[in-house]
């Protein structure tokens, strides 16, 4: 990896500091609620106070109490997630805010670091990454913990650290698809590592969310996400910003409500999400060079990402991942000249921001649904050509 010049840094920072931290911050510090954060802190909140972080009526009396917002949006995410939050309470719900926006940009920097190191990601990419990838900003104004939590995995599955991609899991399930490509290859040590970290966090959790309450998220708050039961969460699957394969059903077989899919369409996306699964494991069979293992992974985020019922705009960030990938095997040469009219648009799709999307669609009402969808389309252009750059690769030993 060649030398890079200190001014290159020092203007790139610059730059994304003025197109993504500065109109993120303005956000993050100017209101009192917290957006998405406020349930981290609630939660954490309840149990350093003997509760249950799931006990969303609770959250939001304390959100009330404390005048910072009316109602929480429900916590829906695995036991040990919370305990790494218990820091939280100690500051007051914006000051958290605070403190967990510079995380983000902690792990978006750390993410830089080890796509360069991995796969030797040019910094042409990494720029236009930085400047042009605005789910980048979206995160990190919702103060959601999605960056964070692709941070713990990409070093995983640089370093084939199991206990890493555990604890990303361990955040939001669905980094446990990553393992689907370790066992495709009967890698069988970072698998064994992930379980490891499950149940050993779990048992640590315990102290703080007791056997009862985690066995209530296990067995009934998360198999109701196949559903589109987010734990009550009231925001409607029909969403505009929703960019999931369950959604794409619902609109073809809506369910009961806006928050239910029809059977029809939880067994269509089951189906879907398994084969692409199946296809991504055939071809995750064979270890490649360090960017043909990267094709891999990064096509198993397209499909972590697209398979939940709910797929918003924050959650795009994790697909900065194949994005990078992409962008690197398109500038090496490593994909034919045919992908570059998959690779651009899909890139851009997936990127553009939707204050832009949104009026669009005013403009051009004949595209209204296709600009809708144009973000899922451009997750499964980025994946395509995820499995093309693996398939392209070297095998290794």
């Amino acid at each position: 990896m060649g030398r890079t010049k200190p001014w290159l840094l020092g203007l790139l920072l610059l730059a994304y500091s003025a197109v993504s931290i500065a109109p993120a911050w303005h956000n993050v510090s100017t209101v009192r609620h917290a957006r998405d954060f406020a349930t981290y802190h609630y939660a954490a909140a309840a149990v350093v106070d003997g509760g249950s972080p799931y006990d969303t009526a609770a959250l939001s009396r304390r959100a009330r109490a404390e005048r910072t917002r009316k109602s929480v949006h429900p916590y829906f995410y695995p036991p040990p997630f919370v305990v790494s939050m218990l820091w939280s309470p100690s500051f007051s719900l914006t000051t958290s805010y605070k403190i967990f926006f510079g995380l983000n940009q902690l792990a978006w920097l750390m993410l830089i670091v080890v796509f360069r190191r991995w796969f030797k990601a040019p910094w042409l990419v990494i720029a236009v990454a930085c400047l042009g990838f605005t789910p980048l900003t979206d995160n990190a104004k919702m103060g959601q913990a999605n960056l964070l939590v692709m941070a713990a995995a990409v070093v995983g599955l640089w370093r084939g650290s199991g206990l890493l991609i555990g604890a990303a899991a361990m955040a939001k399930m669905s980094p446990v698809l990553y393992l689907v490509g370790f066992g495709a290859r009967r890698a069988w040590r970072p698998v064994m590592g992930a379980v490891f970290f499950a149940i050993s966090s779990s048992v640590l959790a315990l102290p703080f969310v007791d056997f009862e309450t985690q066995y209530r998220f296990y067995t009934e708050i998360l198999p109701g996400f196949s559903t589109g039961d987010y734990h009550g969460l009231t925001i409607p699957i029909t969403l505009p910003a929703n960019h999931s394969i369950p959604d794409l059903f619902n609109q073809l077989w809506p369910g009961p409500d806006k928050h239910t899919l029809a059977p029809k369409a939880i067994i269509a996306s089951r189906w879907v999400s398994l084969s692409a699964l199946a296809i991504l494991g055939f071809v995750a069979r064979h270890k490649r060079d360090a960017l043909g293992n990267a094709g891999v992974f990064g096509a198993l985020t397209i499909l972590m990402l697209i398979t939940p019922v709910y797929t918003y705009e924050h959650h795009l960030v994790m697909a900065v991942f194949p994005a990078v990938v992409v962008g690197t095997a398109l500038l090496d040469g490593r994909l034919g000249r045919l992908a570059w009219l998959v690779g651009l648009p899909s890139l851009f799709f997936v990127a553009w921001p939707l204050y832009v999307l949104r009026p669009l669609q005013k403009i051009v009402p004949q595209w209204h649904w296709f600009l809708q969808e144009s973000k899922f389309f451009g997750l499964v252009g980025l994946c395509v050509l995820c499995v093309c750059v693996a398939l392209n690769s070297p095998k290794r030993a």
